[in-house]
């Protein structure tokens, strides 16, 4: 009990000292603190120092919690300080150290793999979201106290470090318009989902300090907009930012419109941020970095056909050819020429009326037999950086080769493939006109590239809920907003499926694909049983050879997801009903099967069935107005008679 009160004590008087040493230099003047950027990065440094004080007063909170018989309105309103502090500089944080920023500060709160080295290194989680999980037990659970102890300190020290390593780091205009950007996408698709708060739902609260930070920091742009003619850019951002704030200030977890909010606040800003960026002629990315980045710079919103760039996530190259390329993969996609009998091609799995899927649990091999997993929907899913329910390769052209040589499907090769296709002076002229630089041979290369750019066609952004956002449209039905604001809010369904997507495309970065372990199990016999498929497991990769990756799977996109069932990656639910009682029920854990590592959380979601229906009208509005259609004819020059023969899948 002693050394607890000295602690206390030196943690009081280290909040001094920091408070102290907090107040801004005023005698730090000179054109590089007068410019707007100065003023930032002057901003930027007192805001981290409030971060730590408050990291500081969090952890005496949480020490003194059990020892001097505090009540837990305090710790929670020292918790919420820190919250509100950390969001205010979240976003330069999270651009300037993204790594340091998942390891340490704001991480989901499951175990991973250390990404880039050679061992097998699980990194446990730590940083806010486990606290916030920790925080919401806390009011019910007192066990998880020591834990809170232990991460609370971990934090503060973690806060220290990044203290002492931005102290001498000075950011650009065009780092601060971007990480401004970047913080939006995290808002949008992060914050108000309620991702980043998964134990005491807070995220709505969130809200309100990012965009009060976005407010404040731009108003050091103020003058620079007013030289430039653009001064209506201020007062505009500040009228936004406050029509969010008083949203926020006016709802709950459950009943905020985040579909409003997206429309009216969200995109607005994000597009705006670009449009002073542009006027105060600063440098942007495109203009410095000679890798291309999962999104657009020029985008306006987040439902856009060019919010993300599809040159990042394949290998094809951006040059005039691209369209020709495009046409070769199409034909390729459905001639089952590829296949070592000539009677297999990818659109027999693979159906463009049924959003490129084949309606069937599981997929037929190439002798009639079933295979043993559901095919998935190829729109949309080129943006990803994870392949097969298994997410076994990590680019779409490296999908091809696992294809053509399972026995199972093509069982072929590569050079049997090319032996055949260099027969057809029609296949020969095509790849030619597709690969200008590499005329003559046929390349096995030029294949997975052709596949790969068709694939990256099928995305569209057109349903009804895109042409909302991008506003084309100025109305929607009332149920399908309903059910976005509930898949998005109360259901957790963004968590895991993350906007614009709705897949396990992780933003705001968008350069990692998750797997989910949710319990799915083998048939609907009661009591359910665990299906033995090893998911991510048995990828085959040695370097994910972790037993939290049992029977988790790749989270796929919803988008057509009326036209894609059954679900799951062994078609085990025919209908979307069943699969909303599923997760409604707490997913497999939550039906009684015991599995140590399920992500979805075991505890039931409460829906109404008027809220699952609405759901569910919501799901099926994502359906794409563009129609997918098949080649017509196949060529028919090849020299040998019998290739000429082979069927075309209508």
């Amino acid at each position: 009990m002693k050394s607890d009160s000295i602690l206390i004590f030196i943690s009081f008087l280290l909040t001094f000292v920091l408070i102290s040493a907090s107040k801004p230099n005023q005698e730090r003047k000179g054109v590089y603190v007068e410019k707007a950027i100065g003023k930032i990065n002057q901003q930027f440094q007192q805001d981290l120092q409030e971060l730590l004080i408050y990291a500081n007063a969090f952890e005496t909170s949480v020490r003194s919690f059990q020892t001097t018989g505090s009540n837990f309105g305090n710790l929670w309103a020292d918790y919420q300080n820190l919250r509100s502090e950390f969001k205010r500089i979240e976003f330069l944080l999270e651009y300037l150290d993204k790594e340091a920023f998942d390891k340490t500060m704001n991480g989901a709160p499951l175990p991973k793999l250390e990404k880039k080295v050679a061992d097998l290194n699980v990194l446990e989680p730590k940083g806010l979201q486990v606290i916030d999980e920790l925080v919401g037990e806390l009011k019910t659970d007192i066990s998880v106290y020591a834990e809170l102890v232990e991460h609370s300190q971990k934090f503060r020290k973690d806060v220290q470090k990044i203290h002492s390593y931005f102290k001498i780091r000075r950011i650009t205009d065009r780092q601060f318009l971007e990480a401004s950007r970047q913080s939006v996408v995290r808002l949008i698709t992060l914050g108000i989902t309620g991702f980043d708060t998964p134990g005491t739902a807070s995220g709505i609260r969130d809200s309100k300090s990012v965009l009060e930070s976005i407010d404040s920091y731009f108003q050091f742009y103020a003058s620079e907009l007013e030289n430039v003619n653009r001064s209506e850019f201020s007062s505009e951002l500040n009228s936004i930012c406050q029509n969010g704030i008083i949203m926020a200030e006016e709802s709950t977890f459950e009943n905020f419109d985040r579909m409003r909010f997206i429309k009216e606040v969200g995109h607005p800003i994000y597009k705006l941020i670009k449009d002073i960026h542009l006027s105060l002629d600063y440098e942007t990315i495109d203009e410095v970095s000679k890798y291309p980045l999962a999104i657009n710079f020029e985008s306006n919103s987040l439902f856009e056909e060019d919010f993300f760039n599809p040159f990042y996530y394949i290998s094809v190259p951006n040059d005039p050819s691209f369209d020709e390329v495009t046409e070769l993969g199409k034909m390729l996609f459905y001639d089952p020429v590829l296949s070592s009998n000539n009677e297999m091609s990818c659109a027999n799995c693979h159906k463009p009326e049924k959003a490129f899927t084949d309606g069937l649990k599981t997929s037929f091999a190439n002798d009639g037999s079933a295979l043993k997993r559901n095919a998935m929907t190829l729109n949309y899913s080129g943006f990803a950086t994870g392949f097969f329910h298994d997410l076994r390769t990590r680019r779409l052209e490296d999908q091809f080769e696992h294809v053509v040589l399972n026995k199972d499907e093509f069982n072929s090769s590569y050079q049997e493939i090319i032996g055949k296709l260099e027969r057809s002076e029609s296949y020969r002229q095509l790849f030619n006109d597709a690969f200008p630089a590499q005329k003559g041979k046929i390349r096995s290369n030029q294949i997975d590239y052709a596949l790969a750019a068709y694939v990256m066609k099928l995305s569209p952004f057109d349903n009804v809920v895109d042409t909302y956002f991008q506003g084309a449209t100025d109305e929607i039905p009332k149920e399908i907003k309903n059910g976005f604001n509930l898949f998005t809010g109360k259901a957790n369904c963004a968590t895991c499926h993350f906007l614009p997507l709705y897949s396990g495309l992780v933003p705001p970065l968008f350069n990692e694909s998750e797997a989910e372990v949710l319990g799915v199990p083998e048939d609907q016999e009661k009591p359910w049983s665990l299906d033995p498929d090893l998911g991510r497991l048995g990828n085959g990769k040695t370097q994910e050879v972790a037993t939290f990756y049992r029977a988790a799977f790749k989270t796929p996109t919803i988008r057509n997801i009326d036209l894609t069932g059954p679900y799951m990656h062994n078609g085990v639910f025919k209908t979307l009903e069943e699969v909303m009682d599923f997760y409604n029920e707490g997913g497999g854990a939550g039906q009684g099967i015991e599995l140590e590592h399920q992500t979805l959380a075991p505890d039931k979601l409460n829906l109404t069935q008027k809220e699952i229906q609405d759901i569910i009208t919501f799901m099926k509005s994502l359906n794409d107005n563009t129609l997918f259609k098949a080649v017509l004819e196949l060529p028919r020059d090849f020299e040998k008679n019998e290739i000429d023969n082979r069927v075309l899948l209508k």
